[in-house]
């Protein structure tokens, strides 16, 4: 069954409620089937005879033998990486075998492994260059221009890539971001190793680092003015080398994971995110004077191309004189150049050894993100511009939902800008190319949304506080049982009270209107035993079968045959139907063997 962890269909909502409240469907299904074959157990001692009872007890100790067997030998086919069926398999098959064989040509699409080229732009593993311009993850030297930086996970922008989730981040804080897209960040790449850009451990206010045991902490370089705190809980479906954040991560720590059969990991995460609109920030320079020329010219260096140097003057030779010289004004001239002449497509790879970047922004100027964020970095940085590349997530706010929960997939994996202003640090400067072939992003369904947040948020802390916090609806089941349990218990105690009574009113004969008691105890005991009367014969009949004409049974159906048709008795005829019931037990014992008297007497359902 392709629903809740291969188990379940229908219905729904009683799935999610378990599933909500930490337990499988399955084990509560099979819990319910054992406790419907319990209460069965009994009733098959009402109307039944020894054999049909022995029968019926060896059928049952043989199922339950059986279903012991299959409860510990046999399980469902569940797939521990999908447990709620929502993954592509099949396509998540077809990539590993893609990765496994590997492909060597230049039109390498993604997804396997690049041995023999050093230009890997998308996707894959690249094993022998440094030159890894596309999502994925290098081996050599952990250099990664594209979108995203871990093995499975990030395969890059491809048409082969399906919509996969990935990754859930659960809110604790309003924040809208400006520009309508949640970043989250994983790495940055800001040093230039002649052909592409590489990460570097000057950009210490990153956190790149999954936490374990402690929390990790960047350098604060974000001022706090202008900048509001977010509180966020992020909860990871694949695995990640580098933790995803949003906007810019400040704090990292460990929190408890409220599903590991569902959740690779979970953290929680301490953010900022700029609460003014960068074109507030006018008249602001980007470098720092204070920052030492080692670290002006880490963030200033480009590729040895006198062409980058003069496009970027072509492109900012417009500007108003109002605002010459002004580093934020010139980033949005260039930003805007690139969404305008740029356009978005896959099929464009840009494999050049020497400089991809180049290939692309002095070419056809067709790419996809990470090519536009290179070239952005480079055209930034040639106007003295401080400026890095940023790979992550981009989630479009209006894909997701309007729950506090939103859920990344792997399709959403991406590659941006962003540029240091003085006196405010880092900021997202991201490049949305107004032309392309690509179709638009599709909606986010919000029930998957809101159900992954349900599963989130069993982590009773929250990542906020260490004191645990029950803020979602749990079914409670625990006095749902107990309550079972004592209507059970009730029910039992009921039949047994009602089993008393009449065989206690029975020896209470002293009266002609009480001769009726005692011939109502004497069938119960006669159906106690095993031996109930039929619906098509009348008491004498029975009677006459079981034991004779002359029997005490036998003549205590006649004396109350004669009571219930309004024959006058005394008080020594009520006396006599007295002895006659005691008879009548005794009668019933010896038609009986041991084991099912006391069957009979275990047993609270009788038919009479």
């Amino acid at each position: 069954f392709p629903h809740r962890d291969f188990n379940l269909q229908n219905p729904r909502e009683f799935a999610d409620y378990l599933y909500s409240a930490g337990y499988d469907p399955i084990d509560v299904c099979r819990w319910l089937g054992i406790a419907v074959g319990v209460l069965a157990l009994p009733m098959l001692f009402s109307r039944t005879r020894a054999k049909q009872a022995a029968y019926a007890l060896v059928v049952l100790a043989l199922l339950a033998l059986l279903s012991a067997y299959i409860l510990n030998n046999v399980r469902l086919p569940v797939n521990e990486k999908d447990p709620l069926g929502i993954m592509e398999l099949g396509d998540n098959k077809a990539d590993e075998e893609n990765n496994d064989k590997g492909k060597s040509s230049d039109d390498n699409d993604g997804g396997g492994s690049n041995n023999n080229d050093d230009n890997n732009n998308e996707g894959g593993s690249n094993n022998n260059d440094d030159n890894n311009n596309g999502g994925g993850s290098n081996n050599d030297d952990n250099n990664n221009n594209g979108n995203g930086s871990n093995n499975d996970n990030n395969l890059g922008p491809s048409r082969n890539n399906p919509p996969q989730p990935v990754a859930l981040a659960v809110f604790y804080d309003e924040y809208s971001p400006s520009d309508g897209v949640f970043h989250f960040r994983q790495e940055v790449l800001s040093k230039s190793d002649g052909h592409h850009l590489v990460a570097s451990t000057v950009d210490d206010d990153v956190i790149s680092t999954m936490p374990t045991s402690t929390e990790l902490l960047a350098t604060p370089m974000q001022a706090p003015e202008v900048h509001t705190k977010i509180a966020t809980s992020m909860f990871l479906l694949k695995p990640h080398s580098q933790p995803p954040q949003l906007a810019m991560g400040q704090r990292v720590f460990p929190i408890q994971n409220p599903d590991p059969k569902l959740f690779v990991s979970a953290y929680g995460v301490d953010s900022v995110g700029l609460t003014v609109d960068p074109i507030r920030l006018l008249g602001r320079h980007s470098i720092p004077a204070e920052w030492p020329q080692e670290k002006v010219d880490h963030y200033l260096q480009i590729p040895d191309d006198p062409r980058y140097r003069a496009l970027s003057d072509i492109i900012v030779r417009n500007i108003d004189p109002r605002f010459t010289g002004d580093d934020l004004v010139k980033a949005i001239y260039i930003k805007s150049w690139l969404e305008k002449e740029g356009y978005y497509t896959l099929k464009n790879r840009h494999l050049d050894d020497k400089d991809p970047v180049a290939s692309f922004l002095f070419g056809s100027l067709r790419g996809y993100c990470v090519h536009f964020a290179h070239s952005a970095v480079y055209l930034l940085r040639s106007q003295g511009i401080a400026a890095r590349v940023a790979i992550g997530y981009a989630v479009d706010d209006k894909l997701s939902g309007t729950n506090s929960a939103v859920l990344i997939q792997g399709n959403l994996a991406h590659a941006w800008p962003e540029i240091h202003v003085d006196g405010i640090g880092w900021v997202t400067f991201d490049i949305f190319p107004e032309n392309g072939d690509e179709p638009p992003r599709s909606f986010i369904d919000q029930s998957l949304e809101s159900l992954f947040g349900e599963l989130a948020r069993n982590d009773k802390s929250g990542g906020r506080s260490e004191e645990a916090r029950d803020s979602s609806f749990e079914i409670p089941w625990r006095g749902i049982g107990y309550t079972l349990l004592g209507l059970l218990f009730a029910a039992f105690l009921a039949l047994y009270l009602r089993k008393f009574i009449i065989l206690v009113c029975a020896r209470q004969c002293h009266h002609p209107d009480q001769i009726k008691l005692a011939m109502r105890g004497s069938s119960y005991f006669w159906a106690m035993y095993g031996h109930p009367w039929r619906p098509y014969l009348t008491l004498d009949a029975f009677a006459r079968q079981k034991v004779g004409e002359e029997s005490a049974t036998a003549r205590l159906v006649e004396l109350a045959s004669a009571a219930k048709f309004g024959a006058k008795l005394s008080d020594s005829d009520a006396e006599t139907a007295r002895q006659l019931y005691l008879e009548t037990r005794r009668e019933a014992a010896s038609k009986t063997a041991v084991w099912r008297r006391i069957l009979g007497w275990l047993n609270p359902f009788v038919r009479y």
